[in-house]
């Protein structure tokens, strides 16, 4: 019986390989909680996604990786039609939950090899080779109310108006019963009406707050304050990046690269972050915005807006979402 496997990243997909059980096995890690997601897949996907990480002509080797990994990997998922069943094996988190209702959003049409899923609180990557078997012989066959539910989400999550995705983040889904908190998550990502900053720099704000730190250690702190934590590091220091590099800088950065991990050195918080962090300034207001979040980009602040993109700036008030001027 030939199987197809698959997950959220290389590091689940080696403990799978070494678990004994039996198949081919497929990491599909795109982050999908940065930059634009057209509804679509291919060329036009890619062509978004690596326009997200900064392709140039021709891109750079980082972004010609990404691009090489992920045709050939989308080209394994693509044959879903050679195997008798293909598993997808996704955790609680925002991270994992958008791979989910997107592959959902994916199978809509599909038809052919039984389709499983296997999704729970534990963190695949820190699961040991022997706990896959048990959890392998208790999937389930998709439903097509899950395929309907993911697809819905997906299409808002994907679409311009970010409100849709609003009533998900209130509900209750017996079908996907995680997806509700992954989707406030998401829209915790949105400017706040408070002083215009996601939940996530909010959180590196306040670790910075008790006293200088290093990357890791403000990476670390800063997860502890997750529900779940979907946030790998890569995505945190860009985040970090964000705070430092804006022309009123809310964080101090004095460190040094290091291959494959957080910077050395230290983080502190400015002035300006205290006050915004405080709720006297605005991070929006003092830097500006130009971000996607997945079909939306919002732009607006100090920053000048492309002449093709009308100033669009949507804020989380810790309830729903609302335009601002």
């Amino acid at each position: 019986m030939a199987i197809l496997h698959v997950t959220n990243g290389d590091c689940a997909r080696v403990l799978m390989e070494r678990s004994g059980i039996p198949g081919t096995f497929l990491a599909w890690p795109d982050v999908l909680h940065d930059g634009p997601t057209p509804l679509a897949t291919g060329e036009e996907w890619l062509a978004a996604r690596s326009g997200h990480l900064g392709a140039g002509d021709p891109p750079d080797a980082e972004v010609a990786r990404f691009l090489r990994q992920y045709r050939e990997g989308d080209a394994v998922l693509e044959s879903y039609a050679q195997f008798d069943e293909v598993v997808f094996w996704f955790e609680h988190d925002l991270f994992d939950q958008l791979l989910l209702i997107r592959h959902l959003w994916w199978l809509r049409e599909k038809t052919g090899p039984r389709f499983s899923l296997i999704c729970g609180d534990e963190y695949l990557g820190l699961l040991r080779p022997e706990e896959f078997p048990p959890m392998f012989d208790r999937r389930e066959t998709i439903t097509r109310d899950q395929i309907r539910l993911g697809t819905r989400v997906w299409e808002a999550f994907c679409g311009p108006d970010p409100t849709a995705l609003v009533p998900f983040a209130f509900t209750d889904h017996v079908e996907l019963p995680y997806l509700r908190a992954a989707i406030r998550r998401q829209l915790e990502e949105f400017p706040s009406t408070t002083n215009g900053l996601a939940r996530s720099e909010r959180q590196i704000l306040q670790v910075l707050s008790e006293g200088m730190r290093t990357p890791d250690e403000t990476f670390v702190e800063a997860a502890k304050m997750e529900e779940s934590i979907y946030m790998g590091d890569l995505s945190f220091w860009g985040i970090v990046r964000g705070l430092v590099e804006c022309p009123r800088p809310l964080v101090a950065a004095k460190v040094q690269p290091r291959d494959g991990r957080l910077p050395s050195g230290t983080l502190a918080l400015t002035a300006d972050g205290a006050a915004v962090l405080a709720g006297r300034a605005d991070h929006v207001a003092l830097n500006g915005i130009d971000r996607w979040m997945g079909g939306v980009r919002l732009v607006g602040g100090s920053r000048t807006a492309p002449a093709a993109t009308p100033e669009r700036l949507w804020r989380w008030t810790g309830s729903t979402l609302r335009p601002w001027p």
